[in-house]
C-alpha cells in the first residue's frame, strides 16, 4: 500500500510574523497554532514569540483556511506575576466540547537558580513546564483556569473532543526521571483527577528515534480518536505522523503510521528559529480532507492536507503501519 504523504497546500507559509513596532509581541515567530471552527470561519490560535522569547497567544481568522486576517493584539497575554507563566504561554491545542472551546497549553517558567529543569537533567536553565488552560465561548472573552495539573511536569496536552463516561479526558506527556511518558487522566472539574493511565508509545522508527509526542488535538472519526503526532530523529529533525486511539478506551492506541507523513523539506521548514522542524498543535477534517496546520522551524505557519479516504484505507490495511494491541 502507498505510504501516506501530506501535501503542502499552499507551498508557502500561510502566516509569517509581523516585525513592526505595533506587533513586537510576535516579531520572532508565529507558529504551533491550535485550530477551531467558529461562526463559519477557521480560527488559528497561534503561539507568538517576542524578542525576549516570551510567548503569547494570537488569533488569525479565515474563510477558506488559507488566507488569514491577524488581530493586532494578543487574545491571551502572559502574566509576569504568575509563577507558572513568567516566560509565556506556549503551544495551544483547542478542543470544542458543546459551546465551549478549551485551549490547553504549556505554561512556562523557571524554577529557582540551581534547581533541576523539568524537561531534561542536562538543561543548563531550570525550565519549569506545567499544563495550563483557558476557555472561551466567543474568542473575545476568556476564562483563565491556570495550571490544571500543578504537581506534574508535563507538556503536549489536549482534551478529547467528547466526555468519557461523563468526564473530561486529557492526554499529556509527563517528564519523569525514567523518561517521557504519555498519559490520559480524567476529571469533572479540572481540579481533581482520577483514572490516570499510561499509554505505551509506538515502536520507535527511523523518524522517531529520539522522541515521540502528541501533536494536534484528538479528532473524532468513525474509527476512533485521530491525532497528528510528532517524532524526532537522531539528527533532531521533527516530523509528523498519525495515531489512532480507541473511542471506548482512549488509553488504548490501536494504530499509528509506520513512516512520517510530513518532514522538513521547504526552506521555511529547514531554516528559522529552530531549523528542520515541522510541528503541529491543530488539525481539522474539512471537505473529506485532514487539514494540518503546522509550525515551520518555530517561525512561520504552514498547511498540509491528507485525504480522509487514504487515511481510512491505511487504517483498514495496517500491514505497513504499527498496530498496538
Amino acid at each position: 500500500m502507498p505510504q501516506l504523504r501530506a501535501i503542502r497546500l499552499p507551498r508557502r507559509p500561510i502566516l509569517i510574523p509581523r516585525t513592526d513596532n505595533l506587533h513586537w509581541w510576535e516579531r520572532n515567530g508565529i507558529f504551533n497554532a491550535g485550530v477551531a471552527e467558529y461562526q463559519d470561519q477557521i480560527l488559528l490560535v497561534y503561539r507568538a514569540y517576542d524578542d525576549y522569547r516570551i510567548s503569547r497567544l494570537g488569533l488569525a481568522t479565515s474563510k477558506d483556511g488559507i488566507d488569514f486576517k491577524l488581530y493586532d493584539y494578543p487574545i491571551v497575554d502572559t502574566n509576569p506575576s504568575d509563577e507558572f507563566e513568567r516566560i509565556g504561554i506556549e503551544d495551544p491545542r483547542v478542543t470544542q466540547i458543546g459551546d465551549t472551546y478549551y485551549i490547553v497549553h504549556t505554561s512556562a517558567s523557571y524554577k529557582r537558580v540551581g534547581e533541576q529543569s523539568d524537561v531534561s537533567k542536562e538543561d543548563y536553565m531550570p525550565w519549569r513546564v506545567r499544563v495550563g488552560m483557558h476557555s472561551t465561548k466567543d474568542f473575545k472573552s476568556f476564562v483563565h483556569h491556570g495550571v490544571i495539573l500543578p504537581d506534574i511536569r508535563a507538556k503536549n496536552a489536549s482534551l478529547l473532543p467528547q466526555k468519557i463516561n461523563g468526564a473530561f479526558a486529557l492526554y499529556y506527556r509527563e517528564f519523569t526521571d525514567a523518561g517521557e511518558i504519555l498519559k490520559v487522566a480524567f476529571t469533572h472539574d479540572f481540579v481533581s483527577w482520577f483514572g490516570t493511565k499510561t499509554i505505551l508509545w509506538p515502536e520507535n522508527k527511523n523518524w522517531s528515534e529520539r522522541k515521540y509526542g502528541l501533536g494536534s488535538q484528538p479528532i473524532s472519526i468513525s474509527q476512533g480518536f485521530l491525532v497528528v503526532s510528532h517524532g524526532v530523529n537522531s539528527n533532531s529533525e521533527y516530523r509528523l505522523g498519525l495515531m489512532l486511539f480507541d473511542k471506548n478506551d482512549p488509553s488504548r492506541l490501536i494504530w499509528s503510521t509506520d513512516q512520517s507523513i510530513l518532514e522538513p523539506e521547504m526552506p521555511y521548514e529547514k531554516e528559522g528559529f529552530i531549523p528542520n522542524v515541522v510541528y503541529t498543535c491543530g488539525a481539522l477534517v474539512k471537505n473529506n480532507e485532514l487539514w494540518i496546520y503546522y509550525g515551520g522551524a518555530d517561525r512561520v505557519m504552514g498547511r498540509a492536507i491528507l485525504s480522509m479516504k487514504d487515511i481510512t484505507e491505511a487504517i483498514k490495511h495496517p500491514e505497513t503501519n504499527v498496530i498496538q494491541e
